[in-house]
C-alpha cells in the first residue's frame, strides 16, 4: 500500500511529516511525494485537464499554489519517515528533482503516466540503480513497451502500474481487469496499479487480481485548499481500510490449484452422503436397491457405488440406518 501524498501537504514540512505518521499508523508500506516546479512541468497558458474550485485557469497557475516547498525539504521529510518505519519516495518531474532525490537516498523512484514519452527523465531516473514504478495511464500497448525499452530495466527493477489518467476515475473507466492483461502482455514483469477512483474498492480489485501493489491519493483532511487531489484522496481512516482490505483480498485470492482444502476435510467427510440400510436386514441376504438409501455422513461406501453393492450380501446382520463399507460386503455366490 502507497499511500500517495503528491503535494497534499500544501507546502508544509510539519503536514508532510505528519501525514507519514498517520500513513504508517494506518499500515501503508510507503508514502510518495511529488517534486514539481510550476516553471518546468508547464508552460504558462497549458490548459487544466481536471476542475477544481481553487480559481486557477491554467495547470501552471495550479502547480503554481503548491511547489512552494523546496526539494532540499524533502531530505526532513524522508528522515522522518525513516524513523517512522514507513519507505519515503517520491516522483520526480524534472531533473533536478532527480539529483535532489538521490541526495536524499530515496530508494525507489516512479514515473508518473504524463511522462511515460519523456525519455530524458526515464533514463536519467534508470540510470540511478533504483527501482522504477513506471505509471501507465493513457498510454498504448507501444507506448509501455517503448518506455520500457528507454529505461533499459529488467523485471527486478522495474513494476508496471496499471492505472487511468482521469481525476477522478470512474467505475466505468477503471477497468481492473487491465492487471490481468498487464500480467500476461509484460510477463515477467511484476503488476500493480495506481488508483484514481473515489473509496477503498481499488484495493479489493488490484490484490485480487494479483497486482503487487497500489498507490492511492491519500490526505489527512479532505477540506484543504488549493490542491485539487484533496477531494478525491482518502484520509487516514479509509487509507488503514484499504490495506485491511488489500490484506484479506491477498488471503481471498489464494492459490489456483483444484482440491481439498485442509478446512474442508470436515465438510467432505459429513456432508457427503454415503450408502446406508433403509431396513433391518440380516446376514447373507442379497441386498437389492429398495434395501438402500443414501444419507450423511460420508464416512461409508458413496453413493456412486450402488449398482457395484446391489447383488452382494451382508457378512453379519445390520440394522436399518447402517452406514456400509465393505468390510460389511460379501460378493454374491456365483
Amino acid at each position: 500500500m502507497i499511500a500517495e501524498a503528491g503535494a497534499n501537504h500544501n507546502n508544509s514540512v510539519e503536514r508532510a511529516i505528519e501525514m507519514a505518521r498517520r500513513a504508517a499508523e494506518a499500515g501503508a508500506w510507503a508514502i510518495k511525494f511529488q517534486l514539481y516546479k510550476a516553471e518546468t512541468i508547464s508552460v504558462p497558458d497549458s490548459p487544466k485537464y481536471w476542475d477544481d474550485p481553487f480559481g486557477t485557469a491554467t495547470q501552471y497557475e495550479a502547480f503554481k499554489l503548491s511547489d512552494g516547498l523546496g526539494y532540499h525539504a524533502y531530505a526532513d521529510i524522508a528522515a522522518a519517515c525513516r524513523a517512522l518505519g514507513i519507505v519515503f519516495f517520491a516522483t520526480p518531474f524534472d531533473l533536478a528533482a532527480v539529483e535532489a532525490l538521490e541526495s536524499i537516498g530515496t530508494p525507489i523512484y516512479k514515473i508518473a503516466s504524463a511522462d511515460i514519452t519523456h525519455r530524458r527523465l526515464i533514463e536519467a531516473i534508470a540510470a540511478t540503480g533504483k527501482p522504477l514504478l513506471l505509471s501507465t495511464g493513457a498510454a498504448t500497448v507501444e507506448e509501455v513497451q517503448r518506455a520500457i525499452a528507454w529505461s533499459g530495466l529488467g523485471p527486478e527493477r522495474l513494476v508496471l502500474l496499471v492505472c487511468t489518467l482521469t481525476y477522478p476515475t470512474p467505475d466505468r473507466d477503471a477497468n481492473f481487469s487491465r492487471l490481468t492483461t498487464f500480467r500476461r502482455e509484460f510477463a515477467p514483469y511484476l503488476i500493480g496499479a495506481s488508483d484514481h477512483t473515489l473509496g477503498t474498492a481499488g484495493g479489493w480489485m488490484t490484490a485480487a487480481l494479483g497486482g503487487v501493489c497500489i498507490e492511492k491519493h491519500y490526505t489527512i483532511d479532505k477540506r484543504l485548499p488549493d490542491v485539487p487531489d484533496h477531494a478525491m484522496s482518502l484520509e487516514p481512516e479509509e487509507l488503514a481500510e484499504m490495506v485491511a482490505a488489500c490484506d484479506r483480498a491477498v488471503a481471498l485470492r489464494g492459490e489456483p490449484w483444484i482440491g481439498i482444502r485442509p478446512s474442508e476435510e470436515p465438510a467432505r467427510a459429513n456432508a457427503r452422503r454415503s450408502i446406508v440400510l433403509e431396513r433391518d436386514v440380516s446376514a447373507g441376504a442379497v441386498l437389492t436397491h429398495e434395501d438402500l438409501g443414501f444419507k450423511r455422513p460420508g464416512t461409508g461406501v458413496e453413493p456412486f457405488e450402488e449398482d457395484r453393492v446391489v447383488g452382494m450380501r451382508l457378512r453379519r446382520d445390520r440394522p436399518r440406518g447402517t452406514i456400509l463399507s465393505y468390510e460389511d460386503l460379501l460378493a454374491a455366490p456365483p
